[in-house]
């Protein structure tokens, strides 16, 4: 259940899929749900029999509806946070009115959930700094069938950055960085491509055209996988992301894509890192040394992350498993309330 401009009710892949009519955008980031949502959402978990609801990132009304209606049905609640700090923007407006929201309402939904996932260990550390409550590491993954192992190992000719076209996300760094490689004889073939669409589209344009590199940079907008895939194989993904990010499942996707990763310090960096994927971390955020990195990953590439480790501890199949796990623990009677360390997958399903 999610919120849409146009509301609908379809199968997809076998998913019931139930699109709401949103309400008051902001920033094309949040919306809201009609006024008596969450009570109509309870009759029709009742009704459709479900045993467990699942909720993401504790600001989104969404997620607090979702809550109250599974409380309304009696239905445990799995709320899974993907951020790893509070908001940060430009706009300062925005992160106090943000701040506001994740003290009361992102509080709520994490103290009265049945049990909280994070996708990171810093994550973790913000759920408890928040909420007061223990969670369980549970990282992002990938569908193996839609990252198929590649067939060269070719090394990268173009850079890339893919994400949403807003402060704080890198693109003003990810176009200065393109534009100093290119006066550079070394790489003046270089293919840079920008994925992502956002409310900053029309200022991205216009530092393009100030940098004068306006016929050298592909911009995709939107994308779907098969074009990410293929951009991303041969290239650098370039990654100056200062917002506090949980997990960027698009590090994971470069390292299935055979691409250098070049990242400004987030938590999808060390677990990655950590299982062979080649990842340089730019620990000053600042733009030469990350100009730096990415010179230095398109002249002495790292070793692809070997597949047998991306498709043992990334892959989708193995997770749900974990996730289907945790479902069995909460049926069981287990609260997963109590106080402590953040716990992994592993300490619930007993994989090693």
């Amino acid at each position: 259940m999610t919120l849409d401009v146009t509301p609908s009710d379809v199968d997809e892949d076998g998913i019931r899929v139930v699109r709401l009519r949103r309400h008051v955008p902001v920033a094309s980031v949040i919306s809201f749900p009609a006024w008596g949502t969450a009570r109509r959402l309870s009759i029709l978990l009742s009704t459709t029999g479900a045993t467990v609801v699942s909720t993401h990132t504790r600001f989104f009304p969404m997620s607090y509806v979702g809550l109250r209606a599974a409380r309304l049905a009696g239905i445990p609640v799995i709320h899974t946070e993907h951020g790893a700090g509070f908001v940060r923007t430009p706009s300062r407006v925005i992160q106090l009115a943000s701040r506001l929201v994740d003290l009361s309402v992102g509080r709520t939904v994490l103290r009265r959930a049945a049990a909280v996932l994070a996708v990171s260990a810093p994550v973790a550390e913000f759920v408890s700094a928040l909420a007061r409550r223990e969670s369980v590491i549970f990282p992002n993954a990938l569908r193996m069938e839609d990252w198929p192992a590649f067939a060269d190992d070719a090394p990268p000719t173009g850079i890339a950055f893919i994400g949403r076209l807003v402060g704080g996300k890198g693109w003003e760094e990810f176009v200065d960085v393109a534009a100093t490689l290119l006066t550079e004889p070394e790489f003046d073939g270089l293919q840079v491509h920008m994925l992502g669409d956002g409310p900053d589209r029309e200022n991205l344009r216009t530092r393009i055209r100030s940098r004068g590199i306006d016929g050298s940079i592909h911009l995709y907008g939107h994308a779907d996988t098969a074009v990410i895939r293929s951009v991303l194989h041969g290239s650098v993904l370039v990654n100056p992301s200062r917002l506090a990010e949980g997990f960027q499942i698009t590090l994971l996707e470069a390292a299935a894509s055979g691409a250098q990763i070049v990242s400004f310090p987030v938590p999808s960096v060390a677990p990655i890192r950590a299982d062979g994927g080649p990842v340089r971390e730019v620990r000053e955020l600042s733009l030469q040394p990350l100009i730096d990195g990415v010179r230095d990953a398109l002249r002495r590439p790292l070793p692809a992350m070997p597949r047998p480790v991306l498709e043992a501890h990334w892959a989708w199949a193995s997770r749900a498993r974990e996730y289907l796990a945790i479902v069995s623990r909460l049926h069981g009677g287990d609260t997963m309330q109590t106080p402590g360390a953040p716990t992994r997958p592993e300490d619930v399903t007993g994989r090693e």
